[in-house]
């Protein structure tokens, strides 16, 4: 499977110095980084945490990037 990520020029470059002084390609370390990220444990939620989850009903489409974006204007 092939995926598509948008990422800034300055970061793809850094990326890619980095990969080949690792004699590696940018897609393996890619790779490799996300099966490390899957293979950690997800720690449990905090009991207040876990209590809060889901109390929110929003409505369809809401987006809350908008909306941050717009309060912070």
């Amino acid at each position: 499977m092939s995926i598509t990520l948008e990422l800034s020029d300055e970061v793809t470059q850094q990326a890619e110095q980095y990969a080949r002084q690792q004699g590696r390609s940018l897609a393996a370390l890619v790779e490799e980084y996300l099966r490390q990220l899957a293979a950690k444990p997800v720690p449990p939620l905090a009991p207040a945490v876990q209590e809060l989850y889901g109390i929110l009903d929003l409505p369809a489409g809401f987006d809350y990037k908008t909306q941050r974006d717009e309060r912070a204007s």
